[in-house]
């Protein structure tokens, strides 16, 4: 601080040349930029209209690249499964693509995966219109045949109900419901007599729809079941698939997946099922179901199939996309793929698309201030939206999948003016701020460097009045005990008269020393006090009974009231020096005849103690700093009193620390009153 002061003008060039003039010139620089807004806004969308564009473009590539990995990887998956969907026991669980549908091998151009997509599909045969075969004849219409063995089983059951049944039909129908009847009376073992006939014979008559097969199967199924004969219904499940998928014809895929999702998972309910066939049937019903949903997409839409294999052309990455309706394939090949291997791959349509338009979304999500959008094929918009009547600056087409396009418009000169100036307000805003700021630092640079340059003086004042103060007595003690001590004093009254001058003068000192240590305790804060419950009153009379005699020596009337009980939490020591310092400055300041009214009592929640006196009073503009350390009122006032500038400092630095107020009124040569309020203790 010191050195600071000493060094005002060097200080004053380093913070003109260091802060004030650097910021001037940025404050200049800046307000031509800022006047340049407009022409930059305009350059800079642009530039980002640019980078936006490619930005989209980048992440749809990386997107598709990503799901043509995938699908690569799913590929490579199915190309190692068991061919047989009879070994799918070992299989490992098939991971889908987010966005696919079906995928499906080819090598050589011969399917490899669905394998069992390979035969040929049929709808659901109907076998209305079938003529019975002789043997069918003789099962149903001949009643007596005892030649024919085989056909016994029936005879007996149809003898009992042919009389009321004259139609062919009618006698067809009489089986099914005798299966019925034998099902509700749990005659299980009759029932499964009937149903393997049908099973066997599936067109019996021509009257029963093929269906009928699947119906009799998941019967025979459910009859095992309910005979707890598990092992039984297994075998029979598989003995089922394996006949299914030997059959030259795939047909009736609805009935037939029916069928096995039901009986699969009847199977894997079953408590005693050991936990590897548990973990095959698993992977047999979930490879099972995605190969007959694959089967029922490749029946469906086998002339595109056909046309994308017939495809020779090759993009340079390896893809070839077709749509047709609402079905969108891609074509995998080399460089994607090794030799001759074929995918094809269905797109699930809303999965894909909502896989591109989170990332497209996100992508743009940073381009808020740049109007676009993303159609589709329909026109319809998918993403952004489409200003009214701006200028379409790009547009491309962003995806081979679909007939999506991408583009960009002219944005408003409007617009561009409104953020400009939003930019330029902030701006503008933010150098006011900086020079405000600037500003408000070197007036408060300023009043520190007043203010430190007073209080400099101050302690320099202070130091040569303690200096003064301190030889003072110091000289007098010192002259008088020389005087004493040599023999020059005989006379016992003068002696008596010198004892007492070296102890007024030692207690000068005394009180002296005792402000400045005081003054040095405050500075350490609450740690250096010691809090008790005190009488605050007692306290007041023993500071009032040392400094009477002073007061009455020099003329001067006291005027005292002391209630009892008032009680307050605080240290002894600072509470008697607050009360020293007061009542020493109203008896140093008051010249006589003059009076001092010193009073405590309580008032409410507080203790109030006042000292009042009859001096020379404080002038308004001085009684703002009189609490300030090393302060004292005007030269003529420090001239003609003792003191340190230390007193009232410590009055305030006491109550403050004991969360007292303190208040002054004043006049000049009216005296003074300095009132203080206490929080009372019980």
């Amino acid at each position: 601080m010191v050195r600071v002061s000493r060094n005002n003008l060097l200080f004053f060039a380093l913070f003109a040349g260091g802060i004030v003039l650097p910021t001037a010139i940025l404050s200049l620089l800046s307000f031509r930029n800022i006047q340049n807004e407009i022409f930059l806004a305009q350059k800079n969308f642009d530039e980002s209209k640019a980078a936006f564009q490619k930005e989209i473009e980048e992440t749809l590539s990386k997107e598709q690249e990503r799901i043509y990995q995938e699908t690569k990887a799913a590929s490579l998956f199915l190309y190692e499964l068991p061919k047989s969907l009879l070994e799918f026991g070992n299989a490992a669980t098939f991971k889908d693509v987010k966005g696919i549908e079906a995928i499906f091998l080819y090598n050589d151009g011969q399917l490899v995966y669905p394998d069992i997509s390979s035969r040929h599909f049929n709808k659901t045969t109907d076998f209305s219109n079938t003529v019975p075969s002789p043997s069918e004849r003789q099962l149903f219409w001949q009643e007596n045949n005892p030649d024919n063995q085989q056909n016994t089983l029936l005879s007996r059951s149809f003898k009992m109900l042919q009389a009321p049944f004259e139609t062919k039909n009618e006698q067809v129908q009489n089986m099914l419901g005798l299966i019925r009847i034998s099902y509700k009376q749990k005659d299980y073992d009759e029932a499964l007599r009937l149903l393997s006939i049908l099973e066997t014979h599936p067109h019996l008559q021509g009257y029963l729809h093929a269906d009928i097969t699947r119906a009799a199967n998941l019967l025979h199924f459910e009859i095992l079941v309910k005979q707890k004969k598990h092992q039984e219904a297994e075998d029979y499940c598989l003995s089922v698939l394996s006949q299914f998928l030997q059959s030259p014809n795939i047909e009736n895929i609805p009935s037939a997946k029916f069928f096995f999702e039901e009986a699969f998972t009847q199977i894997l309910s079953f408590e005693k099922l050991t936990q590897e066939k548990r973990e095959a049937f698993w992977n047999l019903r979930a490879n099972f179901n995605r190969q007959l949903g694959y089967m029922d997409i490749l029946a469906k839409h086998r002339e595109l199939f056909n046309e994308l294999l017939d495809n020779e052309y090759t993009s340079k990455d390896g893809i070839l996309f077709r749509n047709d309706d609402d079905i969108t394939l891609f074509k995998m090949t080399y460089p994607l793929l090794s030799g001759n291997q074929i995918v094809i791959a269905k797109l699930d349509n809303e999965a894909f698309r909502e896989r591109i338009l989170d990332k497209l979304k996100a992508t743009a999500l940073s381009w808020k201030n740049i109007p676009y959008s993303v159609t589709n094929e329909k026109d319809s918009l998918l993403l952004g939206s489409i200003p009214d009547s701006a200028k379409v600056l790009t547009q491309i087409s962003i995806t081979d999948a679909y007939d999506w396009e991408f583009a960009l418009y002219e944005k408003d000169v409007k617009e561009i003016r409104k953020e400009s100036r939003q930019r330029m307000f902030l701006m503008y805003g933010l150098l006011s701020f900086s020079l405000i700021t600037v500003i408000l630092g070197s007036f408060f640079m300023l009043r520190f460097i007043t203010q430190e340059r007073k209080l400099l003086a101050m302690k320099a004042n202070f130091l040569s009045s303690v200096s003064h103060e301190l030889k003072t007595p110091l000289t007098s003690i010192k002259m008088f005990a020389e005087m004493m001590a040599r023999g020059r004093v005989q006379k016992t009254e003068k002696v008596q008269e010198y004892s007492a001058l070296i102890g007024k003068e030692s207690t000068r000192l005394e009180n002296l020393i005792g402000a400045i240590l005081n003054y040095t305790r405050m500075e350490h804060g609450k740690g250096a006090f010691k809090w008790e419950r005190l009488d605050f009153s007692a306290c007041v009379q023993k500071v009032y009974d040392a400094v009477e005699d002073i007061g009455i020596e020099k003329g001067l009337e006291f005027h005292t009231h002391f209630e009892p009980n008032t009680f307050v939490m605080g240290d002894h020591t600072a509470l008697y020096s607050l009360a020293q310092n007061l009542i020493e400055n109203a008896i140093k300041y008051t010249n006589a005849p003059g009076d001092i009214t010193i009073n405590v009592y309580n008032e409410d929640e507080h203790v109030v103690f006042s000292v009042s006196d009859t001096g020379v009073g404080i002038p308004a503009s001085e009684q703002k700093n009189i609490f300030n350390d090393f302060y004292r009122v005007g030269d003529e006032m420090t001239r003609s009193t003792k003191g340190s500038g230390l007193g009232l400092a410590i009055v305030k630095r006491v109550a403050e620390t004991h969360k007292a107020t303190i208040s002054l009124s004043s006049k000049p040569g009216k005296g003074s009153t300095f009132t203080i309020r206490f929080k009372k203790v019980e």
